[in-house]
C-alpha cells in the first residue's frame, strides 16, 4: 500500500503578516568595520582628512595625475556537480539569524515619494517588465530586520538584487554574474540596505561565486531552475545585518497567498530604490532535469521586471523570528502590462527546489 505524502506546514498568509506588532531589537548593535576607501596613489601623492559638522571628508593631493579607485578583482568561480556532492547530506532548510539590536518589521517602511508617480488612469502602459493587472509593488526605505538584508548587486554588465544568506553569504540569479568565459567571473560587489546611493553598511566585494550553470540573459527552462548563484564576501556582514533561513518549495504551497518579493526595479527611481510586493502567489512548480539535477521552475503572476533579478522570494513560518527563502527570482514573461490567462503561458519564473537548498547549505558548510 502506497504511503501517503505528509502535508507540509504553511508558511503565515501574508494578510496576516500586515498585522503584526513590530518586535523591537534585543541586545546591542555589534561593532564592525566595514572598507571605505582603497586607493592606489601615486609616487608623491597625499592624503587630506577634514571634519565638520562630524563629517569626516578624504582629499588626495594628486599633483594632476589621475587617481585610480579600487582594484576590481577576478571572482573565483566554484561549481559543484551532482558527483562532487553525492554521500552528502545537505539539508532542506536551514535557519536564519536576527542581528542583535535590530527591530524586526514584517512589511517594510514606505519610502518618501521621488520623482512622478505612475499615472492612475487604468490605461494599459508597458512599463519595461511584466505587470499582472495593477502595479502592487511599492518602494521603500527599511533599515530592520529583514529588509535590511536586502541590496544591490553590482556587476561590470549591469545591477541586480541580492540577500545575505549566511555570515559572508549572498543569494543572487546566475544570470546576473559577468562569467568571464575562463571558468571565473568578473568583480561582483553587494551593498546591503541600497538606497538612492546611500550604502549604510558599505560595499562588499566577492572572493568566490558557487554556483551549478553559468546562467546566460536568456534561459531555457531547464535553466531558470538553477538560475541561482552564492556568492561569498571578503568580510562577514551578515553577523551584523543578519540573514533568512531557506526552506526547500513544496508544491502543496501552490496558490497561496503566502509570499513576500523585494528587488530593484528599473523603471521605478532608476534602480536607485527597492520594490516590496506583499501576497505574491506561486502558481505552479515544474521539475526540469538538467545536468543531473532536477531544479524547479516556480511559475507566478506577481510583478517583476529588469533590476528584480536576483531577488529572493520568501514566506514567514509559525511564531519564527526570520523569513525563509524558497525561490530566486529569475526571468521575465513578457514586457508589457498583462491579464493572468488561467495558464503558465506568460507567466514569470523563479527559480528553486532542492538544488537550491542544496547549493546554499554547500556554501554554508565551506564558506562559514
Amino acid at each position: 500500500m502506497a504511503t501517503r505524502k505528509q502535508k507540509p506546514e504553511s508558511p503565515r498568509r501574508t494578510s496576516a503578516l500586515s498585522r503584526r506588532k513590530e518586535r523591537p531589537g534585543r541586545g546591542d548593535a555589534p561593532a564592525f568595520s566595514a572598507p571605505v576607501l582603497d586607493l592606489d596613489l601615486a609616487a608623491g601623492s597625499a592624503l587630506r582628512v577634514t571634519v565638520e559638522d562630524g563629517r569626516w571628508r578624504v582629499f588626495v593631493d594628486s599633483r594632476g595625475a589621475a587617481i585610480p579607485d579600487r582594484e576590481l578583482r577576478r571572482v573565483e568561480a566554484v561549481g559543484l556537480t551532482p558527483r562532487e556532492i553525492r554521500g552528502l547530506r545537505m539539508p532542506r532548510e536551514a535557519e536564519g539569524r536576527v542581528a542583535d539590536g535590530a527591530p524586526t518589521r514584517f512589511v517594510p517602511n514606505t519610502a518618501k515619494p521621488a520623482g512622478l508617480p505612475i499615472p492612475d488612469d487604468r490605461k494599459q502602459r508597458d512599463r519595461g517588465g511584466t505587470i499582472f493587472g495593477t502595479d502592487d509593488r511599492y518602494l521603500y526605505h527599511d533599515r530592520s530586520f529583514p529588509w535590511r538584508t536586502v541590496g544591490q548587486v553590482r556587476t561590470a554588465v549591469g545591477r541586480c538584487t541580492g540577500t545575505m544568506i549566511g555570515p559572508r553569504l549572498v543569494l543572487t540569479a546566475s544570470h546576473c554574474i559577468n562569467w568571464d568565459g575562463d571558468g571565473g567571473a568578473g568583480w561582483i560587489s553587494f551593498s546591503p540596505g541600497y538606497f538612492d546611493g546611500d550604502r549604510p553598511w558599505g560595499e562588499f566585494f566577492a572572493s568566490h561565486v558557487v554556483y551549478w550553470i553559468q546562467a546566460p540573459g536568456s534561459l531555457t527552462d531547464q535553466e531558470t531552475a538553477l538560475d541561482y548563484v552564492v556568492l561569498v564576501l571578503e568580510e562577514p556582514i551578515g553577523e551584523v545585518i543578519g540573514y533568512p533561513g531557506y526552506r526547500t518549495y513544496d508544491d502543496d504551497w501552490n496558490g497561496g497567498p503566502f509570499w513576500q518579493y523585494t528587488g530593484y526595479p528599473g523603471e521605478r527611481s532608476s534602480g536607485e530604490r527597492p520594490a516590496f510586493q506583499n501576497d505574491c502567489v506561486i502558481s505552479s512548480a515544474q521539475t526540469q532535469a538538467s545536468n543531473g539535477l532536477d531544479g524547479v521552475v516556480l511559475g507566478h503572476f506577481n510583478e517583476f521586471t529588469p533590476g528584480q533579478s536576483g531577488g529572493a522570494v520568501w514566506g514567514w513560518w509559525g511564531d519564527e523570528p526570520w523569513p525563509r527563502v524558497v525561490g530566486v527570482g529569475s526571468t521575465i514573461g513578457s514586457t508589457a502590462v498583462q491579464t493572468p490567462t488561467g495558464t503558465t503561458t506568460g507567466d514569470n519564473e523563479y527559480g528553486g527546489g532542492v538544488p537550491l537548498s542544496t547549493l546554499i547549505g554547500w556554501a554554508r558548510s565551506n564558506f562559514a
